[in-house]
């Protein structure tokens, strides 16, 4: 079976990422301790970009809880601050993983459909 046409895929491979922090260490605790300004009380983090390419970006979108009321969001759209970080915060990003896992995909066909037929 191959994908729907409306799920494209950007770029040659696409897929997903998992990662797991050491125990004891967030996404958040992370970024209170790197990112100046970075306030944990009002801030939660939930994005990480990482470009790789002609140059080297990194961006983290943190949710501002501050500005998440029913008076002030509409369900569509969500209040964020977003964090250009210098490329130099990977170098102390990585140490605090504890796994990484990723399947990249040509996106030809669905990965729940494979079957392994070499075992």
């Amino acid at each position: 079976m191959k994908l729907d046409p409306s799920s494209k895929i950007k770029g040659d491979l696409g897929g997903t990422l998992a990662v797991t922090f050491h125990e004891g260490t967030t996404l958040n605790t992370f970024c209170a301790e790197n990112i100046p300004d970075y306030n944990p009380e009002r801030l939660r983090a939930f994005a990480l970009r990482v470009l790789y390419g002609k140059e080297i970006s990194v961006t983290l979108y943190a949710t501002d809880m501050a500005k998440v009321t029913a008076d002030t969001t509409t369900p569509e759209k969500m209040p964020v601050k977003k964090f250009k970080l210098d490329r130099n915060i990977l170098s102390r990003l990585l140490p605090m993983l504890a796994e990484c896992n990723f399947t990249l995909t040509t996106g030809e066909y669905p990965l729940e459909d494979m079957e392994v037929t070499n075992k």
